[in-house]
């Protein structure tokens, strides 16, 4: 495993720990990659890793019934507000109006 982090540094070094610590558990433990990066992204397609983006993880607690919608909007709001998350307002009100369907 430590030498895929190492692989990940080399192949793209903009990508901090956390983010090849992310790639690598994906990678060796059939996990799911979650994230919005485009470069994390881009490497789990490239290696064949599932992935999931943010807002497609949330629809899908709601889905199956692990959260409710308030829950899920609470969460996304907390990502933007206290972790700097950056969403496009036209996506965030389209994802909204999508999950109360």
């Amino acid at each position: 495993m430590f030498a895929s982090f190492l692989e990940f540094g080399n192949k793209a070094p903009l990508l901090s720990e956390a983010d090849r610590s992310t790639l690598v558990l994906a990678r060796h433990q059939l996990l799911l990659c979650a994230s919005d990066d485009n470069l994390v992204v881009k490497i789990c397609q490239e290696y064949g890793s599932a992935y999931i983006r943010t807002l497609r993880l949330l629809t899908e607690m709601v889905q199956t019934g692990h959260k409710s919608k308030v829950e899920v909007k609470r969460m996304a709001e907390l990502l933007i507000q206290e972790r700097g998350k950056h969403i496009r307002s036209s996506i965030l009100t389209n994802w909204y109006n999508e999950l109360g369907k």
